[in-house]
């Protein structure tokens, strides 16, 4: 039976066409991917069967019923069985997790906010999710994997017959992931109809009965999974053949650019010790909670450690702030680059001069020229879709070109030392191939270049030599030759293994 027909929906800004015409099918009990570069439309359409924004022509039809787009907000698309887990979280950070699932529909009890109804069905929804998160905790204080959770819940908190999921796997791993796909499963079971957008190949051909391809705002093709390949799949979103996604390692890297020696970060089980030479990328593998992000946040000065820091054989730190960091050589790009690596309200041209700013002041007032040329120089390198003086927000570009800003700002700064959290995630497959080959030009360059990622396929295809994290410890170190997935999880599964035996020790 067919959930969900979008037909020949369009949508204009202006002139321009953000959807030039795109139709599809979802059947219950379907999991129907939509697969497209950043910009290719999806988003939108997503936002259109959600009442978000309203489509300039088209038609939808929700169980064979027509839908009125004039009176399709998204409180009613919501009674008519729509729900859609946005990429971006729209969570209230100072409310509680509870709070923010059921937002707008809080359980009532005699015309009273019923707390404990609404913390036990939250609850019910959360461990449904294979999560262990409180009820009751504040969302400011939760990761980014766990707001993702959350968001999820939030949209099964509707007993929806469809279910739209953009990116929802882009900050999960591990058993996180695991558990969503189990849903996935159970839902399709249910008869749900799920739309599901990833950028992430492997888990469309791994959980995905359909696909429609979008690119430049129309469909290029469609059909059955098990009828395409790989290779087919990226030609019809790129419009040509990757053929080599990764950029060769670097045979002979240089000096000690980067050392730990014996660096305890808080957070992590154990000190650790580890080098990245000039002209050299390292990759930092591992699950989600592994010590990751603590280990990056602590070489940079944002949490506190004790131990040894060498910056091209210096004793530099530990850094004791993130200011005696970036004067030390070191950059850092955080795995949430909206709320922490971009002003999303300013300009291409001020986020891409944020950290030199003190070079372009002149007297008392900064030297627009000076900025200016900044930014026109960055936007050229970095191949940053946008206005080419810098002139529009950076919140309106795409997360790709979002990461090319971010990219952009500390590469202005001149560091010696590169640590990225996570530098392509929520990016398609041609923006990825962009930041690979720019993260290799930098190490030809001669900086010493730390990689943390979720996607293993990437920490293996980029890095010259891969660190392996578990239990909040390093536990192993591949060169890339050697380094493959299956070593890895190996590494992985018997570190882990180890520690639980010694916690069953009495």
């Amino acid at each position: 039976m067919t959930a969900l027909q979008l037909i020949d929906i369009k949508k204009r800004y202006g002139p321009a066409f953000a959807l030039g015409g795109v139709s599809l099918t979802v059947a219950a009990g379907e999991v129907h991917a939509l697969v497209g570069e950043n910009g290719a439309g999806k988003s939108t359409l997503l936002k259109i069967m959600a009442g978000v924004v309203s489509p300039t022509d088209g038609q939808m039809l929700l169980g064979g019923s027509p839908v009125l787009f004039d009176r399709l907000d998204p409180e009613h698309a919501q009674r008519l069985g729509v729900s859609v887990v946005h990429q971006e979280f729209s969570l209230v950070p100072a409310m509680s997790v509870a709070e923010n699932i059921f937002l707008g529909r809080e359980p009532r009890r005699f015309r009273l906010l019923d707390r404990s109804g609404m913390a036990k069905q939250a609850g019910q929804l959360l461990a449904r999710l294979g999560s262990r998160i409180s009820p009751t905790r504040s969302v400011d204080s939760l990761t980014v994997a766990e707001c993702q959770i959350v968001e999820i819940a939030k949209a099964l908190s509707v007993s929806a017959q469809v279910v739209a999921m953009d990116e929802p796997s882009a900050v999960l791993s591990g058993p996180e992931l695991e558990q969503l796909f189990r849903v996935i499963e159970a839902l399709r079971k249910e008869g749900v109809a799920l739309l599901y957008v990833s950028h992430r190949l492997d888990e469309v051909f791994q959980i995905c009965d359909r696909y429609t391809v979008l690119k430049d705002g129309v469909v290029s093709g469609s059909g059955l999974i098990k009828d395409v390949s790989r290779t087919e799949l990226v030609v019809m979103m790129v419009g040509r053949e990757v053929s080599q996604v990764f950029p060769p390692p670097r045979a002979s890297p240089g000096a000690p650019r980067l050392e730990a020696r014996s660096l305890l970060v808080a957070g992590l089980a154990a000190p650790v010790d580890f080098v990245v030479r000039a002209g050299e990328i390292v990759g930092l593998a591992g699950l989600n909670g592994a010590g990751r992000t603590t280990l990056a946040r602590g070489l940079f000065g944002a949490l506190p450690a004790t131990g040894d820091l060498l910056i091209d054989s210096e004793r530099k730190g530990p850094f004791h702030s993130t200011a005696e960091a970036m004067a030390c050589g070191l950059a850092f790009l955080p795995e949430d680059r909206r709320a922490e690596g971009l002003a999303l309200e300013k300009t291409v041209s001020a986020n891409a001069t944020l950290n030199v700013l003190a070079s372009l002041r002149r007297g008392p007032l900064l030297s627009s020229s000076a900025e200016r040329d900044i930014a026109t120089g960055a936007i050229a390198r970095f191949d940053i879709r946008t206005h080419r003086n810098g002139g529009a927000t950076s919140g309106s570009l795409s997360g790709g070109n979002q990461q090319k800003v971010v990219l952009a700002k500390w590469l202005a700064a001149r560091p010696r030392v590169v640590v990225l959290d996570e530098p392509t995630r929520g990016i398609d497959i041609g923006s990825k191939e962009q930041i690979y080959a720019i993260l290799r030009s930098l190490a030809d360059e001669g900086l010493a270049v730390l990689v943390i990622s979720s996607e293993l396929i990437e920490v293996l295809g980029l890095s010259d030599r891969v660190l392996v994290m578990a239990d909040g410890r390093i536990v192993g170190e591949l060169a890339h030759a050697e380094a493959t997935e299956e070593r890895v999880l190996g590494m992985i599964t018997a570190a882990t293994r180890h520690e639980t035996a010694l916690g069953a020790t009495p």
